[in-house]
């Protein structure tokens, strides 16, 4: 959050002052003359203009170089860059100031300038064992142009560098602001929750009623977003203005239900105590290992019925691998060029076979069932792959097992980065299309598989849905 503050720097005075001598020198006051002050006009300038090398002293941080200032408002910028791992980032004009805490050598933080012109500020960084650094000059415009991404992903900047996107902030404090300046809440009426509830009833029985009413089970599994889980990134102020969640409504809904209901947020808040990283800092998904948590908890749930399908352990039948990603698709929403923040995350690999996937692409074509798939969009992004063919689209699988069940899988993106080892956990999967939560009960008879003694059944096990409080909407007014 920005602050007022006094002149305490005696460095930005002398900034100041040479602003101002230089400007009463250059042809008409053209202040854009001036070399000593880089004019922010594109990303490429910024960090072109301040990468240069200063010498510091022993034990002082180095000056922050700032890679990127993009308008949110006429007057409020996001302002991201790279310093000294563990450092605080400050930005002043002497009058107005704002800080926040670097993750991973990076850091991004939003500030309003008070001019309608443009503001020249000093930001510097320091640590518990760094002293403060020398003065990184940022020039910074009023912009009338600017304004707010109203297409659903503007997002925001919270306290220690942390981002995350409007809609997930309206589910937190159960207020939407909308585009008229006006507001409405993210809380379904009891009218909605009751058709909801009915609704999911109606699914069931007829679900049964397809399987001879034998013992087959619709499985809701809700995942909170980081807001919900970390609610200390919001910055100051930020309060809830009802006295539950949609989160907190759907979850007590379906357990109202006869369905199989899995909240994910008592085992997230579990492992947050214990410094689990389960969201990514530049993304708004979950991490592979909080995936691996969703996925297990599925399997357990299963193996009652099923033991065969419990899930794979994690410290024997995975290889873990910590890799740097290139920023996520919240820092890309903001306007922040990607490759200018990395962030390092542990992917898991399977060490046995997957078996989801035919290994001729002729006979896997013809049967409609996947020939290969690439789980992320590059081998150094953590965007996941959307293309045609991939974890995100309405695939088959079959790792012809006739011990383990079958199952039809609806879910949204945040499924995507375990959907690959949950399937590995059935004879036969269709996992439908990323988003599509429309349930088709005659998808249920045509992926069915076999009881016990081997003998086909008529329906599929299992209906699973898989849904984030990001978009719970879908489920819930679809």
């Amino acid at each position: 959050m920005t602050k007022r503050t006094g002149l305490t720097a005696m460095a930005l005075v002398i900034v100041m002052l040479c602003a101002l001598v230089f400007a009463a020198c250059a042809p008409d006051g053209d202040i854009d003359s001036l070399d000593s002050i880089p004019d922010i006009t594109s990303k490429e300038e910024s960090s072109e203009e301040i990468s240069e090398e200063v010498s510091v002293e022993p034990g002082q941080a180095h000056p922050p170089v700032v890679t990127d200032v993009v308008h949110v408002t006429e007057q409020t910028v996001i302002i991201a860059g790279n310093c000294d791992e563990g450092c605080t980032v400050t930005a002043t004009d002497g009058t107005t100031e704002a800080s926040t805490e670097s993750i991973s050598g990076y850091f991004i933080m939003e500030y309003t300038i008070d001019s309608t012109n443009f503001s020249i500020l000093s930001v510097t960084a320091r640590s518990e064992t760094l002293t403060e650094s020398p003065i990184t000059a940022l020039r910074v415009e009023y912009d009338s142009t600017a304004m707010k991404r109203i297409d659903g992903y503007g997002a925001n900047v919270g306290k220690g560098s942390q981002v995350y996107y409007d809609f997930d902030l309206a589910s937190y404090t159960g207020v939407i602001n909308n585009i008229d300046k006006t507001t409405s809440s993210t809380l379904l009426t009891q009218t909605e929750l009751k058709k909801f509830r009915n609704r999911v009833n109606t699914y069931l029985n007829n679900f049964r009623k397809r399987a001879d009413n034998t013992d087959v089970d619709i499985i809701y599994v809700l995942i909170p977003n980081k807001v919900t889980v970390y609610p200390e990134y919001l910055v100051d102020g930020t309060k809830q203005e009802n006295y539950k969640t949609r989160y907190e409504q759907i979850v007590e809904s379906l357990q109202m239900t006869d369905v199989i209901t899995l909240d994910m947020r008592s085992v997230f808040e579990a492992e947050k105590a214990k410094g689990s990283k389960l969201y990514y800092d530049t993304d708004s998904h979950i991490t592979e290992y909080a995936g691996y948590l969703v996925y297990k908890a599925i399997c357990d749930e299963i193996a009652k019925k099923f033991p065969t399908a419990a899930a794979r352990d994690l410290a024997t039948e995975f290889k873990a691998e910590e890799k740097t990603f290139k920023g996520g698709d919240v820092v890309r929403h903001l306007g922040i060029d990607p490759s200018h923040l990395s962030e390092k995350a542990t992917v898991y690999t399977p060490e046995f076979s997957l078996r989801i996937g035919n290994e001729d692409e002729k006979i896997a074509t013809a049967s409609g069932y996947i020939y290969k798939y690439e789980k992320y969009a590059e081998d150094d992004s953590m965007l996941l792959n959307s293309t045609v063919d991939t974890l995100a689209f309405k695939l088959l699988f079959a790792t012809n097992r006739k011990q383990l069940p079958c199952a039809l899988i609806y879910r949204d993106s945040f499924a995507m980065n375990f959907s690959d080892i949950l399937c590995e956990r059935f004879n036969r999967v269709m996992l439908n299309r990323v988003g599509d939560f429309n349930i088709n009960l005659t998808d249920t008879q045509r992926y069915y598989g076999y009881n016990a003694q081997g003998k086909e059944n008529r329906t599929v096990d299992y209906i699973i849905v898989i849904c984030s409080e990001s978009y719970l909407d879908l489920i819930a007014r679809s």
